[in-house]
């Protein structure tokens, strides 16, 4: 980027992370079930009180040499192949820097993984019965819902991270059906156990993802030490 004239600083990696840092996202994985937070924000997130850093303010100029395009967004169109009388090498610095450290922190295989557990222990005898029966409960509090991704659209969300009382009444006896039917813990046993036969299943694919993502952490710690 100093090579254009642009100076910019970014956040550490890692200090920024969206509310589900990563596939899992465990808190709700099988929908909500925190009567605490059910009770008081209903489907809405809890607040955020952690400090989060302010990213660098790009200048359009500065998007374009960072990424190669006219937006951050990676479908954008893409740019010139100059800038102040420069070439912009393609895929912008950030692409420059990848090829130069040679490696890149890969998790497309784990990320299949994951989605295909979750997918496939829905179609699993025993959580199908979990759900009928969590659906039954729900039935006898007046909600006419299969499955709790569902529930989530129920009742209309205020669009302004308020819930209203509605919202919070649904909540509420989702979580409590999830408790009196067991369903979290019985998803989450048939979840884990093919999670564990796809890790004997791809072993030596994981641990060469693994080698590979290391190669790619040795890379950029050497490079920020040279």
């Amino acid at each position: 980027m100093a090579r254009y004239g642009f100076t910019v600083t970014f956040p550490p990696a890692g200090v920024d992370p969206p509310p589900n840092a990563d596939d899992s996202n465990m808190p709700r994985r099988y929908g909500i079930s925190d009567p605490a937070a059910a009770a008081k924000y209903g489907y809405e997130l809890p607040p955020d009180s952690t400090e989060h850093p302010r990213g660098p303010n790009l200048s359009p100029a500065a998007i374009a040499v960072l990424t190669g395009r006219k937006a951050l967004n990676p479908r954008a169109e893409k740019v010139t192949s100059t800038s102040q009388g420069k070439k912009i090498p393609d895929g912008g610095c950030q692409q420059e820097s990848f090829d130069k450290l040679g490696a890149r922190i890969d998790f497309a295989l784990p990320s299949r993984l994951d989605h295909d557990s979750l997918e496939k222990s829905q179609d699993d005898p025993r959580v199908q019965k979990a759900l009928t029966a969590w659906s039954a409960c729900m039935k006898s509090n007046g909600y006419t819902v299969a499955d709790p991704y569902a529930a989530f659209d129920l009742v209309p969300k205020s669009g302004s991270g308020t819930p209203s009382r509605e919202e919070i009444t649904l909540a509420v006896a989702d979580v409590s059906c999830k408790k009196d039917t067991d369903l979290v813990r019985i998803w989450h046993g048939v979840d884990a156990a093919i999670q564990k036969g796809q890790v004997e299943d791809n072993q030596l694919a994981l641990e060469q993802l693994k080698e590979k993502n290391t190669r790619a952490v040795k890379a950029a710690e050497a490079a920020l030490r040279g």
